[in-house]
């Protein structure tokens, strides 16, 4: 009897509780060198609509230029065109070359309605030279891609912790040993969405929470009888 009366306790406070979801898209990520669209760029656009370059070297622009094949070098060694992301990186000439030194490249998104302990982002980076690390909002990811040659394949990366309720910052942290610079990547995300229960005693009950009190309803109701028989 207690059991059934337990089952029945668990069954009602599911009802009105928050139930957690399965994990959404986390919107907002985008590649680099892709419109709202996620359509990639045109060759030399300068900007794009989802990166800034936050930090650059002494001497060098902070404005974006977006790199294809269409412009032709430094694509070639750098890895080559694909129809999801393009390579960015500061327009100080039509090859993108910059001062030595650390050019961060940052976006941000927005975890609004979705648990933040929950998230996760994975993707894929080139970067040159070095990818010295991923940071999310000003903390290290302990992603890195040192390879001086970094720019001819790409390096897998994980985020799994460092998020927060709202607006969330990442940080591409690129090393440039001189020529040309730039960074491309491609990455997806997921968090759990809490659906918080609905307060109107007039509202419909959902179909789960119409499952669950029907349970309910029919463990007591064979406890009862069951007391009864006895």
């Amino acid at each position: 009897m207690k059991k059934l009366f337990l089952l029945t306790v668990i069954s009602l406070l599911v009802i009105g509780g928050a139930i957690q979801a399965k994990a959404d898209s986390i919107l907002g990520l985008y590649n680099t060198g892709v419109n709202n669209l996620g359509v990639t760029l045109p060759d030399n656009t300068l900007g794009d609509p989802h990166y800034t370059l936050s930090s650059v070297p002494a001497g060098s622009t902070n404005v974006i230029a977006v790199r294809t094949s269409a412009g032709g070098y430094p694509i070639g060694p750098w890895t080559g065109d694909d129809t999801l992301s393009a390579w960015i990186g500061p327009s100080n000439d039509n090859m993108l070359n910059g001062p030595v030194g650390i050019y961060t490249y940052s976006s941000t998104f927005n975890l609004t309605g979705l648990d933040p302990t929950t998230a996760l982002i994975t993707g894929l980076w080139s970067t040159d030279n070095e990818g010295i690390d991923i940071r999310i909002n000003g903390i290290s990811t302990g992603n890195s891609f040192l390879d001086s040659m970094s720019y001819t394949s790409t390096q897998p990366f994980s985020i799994t912790s460092g998020f927060q309720s709202g607006l969330n910052t990442l940080d591409f942290i690129v090393q440039n040993d001189g020529g040309p610079t730039g960074l491309r990547l491609e990455m997806t995300g997921t968090a759990s969405k809490i659906v918080v229960p609905d307060t109107n005693p007039s509202a419909v009950p959902e179909p789960t929470s119409i499952l669950l009190l029907g349970t309910g309803l029919s463990v007591l109701g064979l406890a009862a009888r069951r007391k009864k028989a006895q």
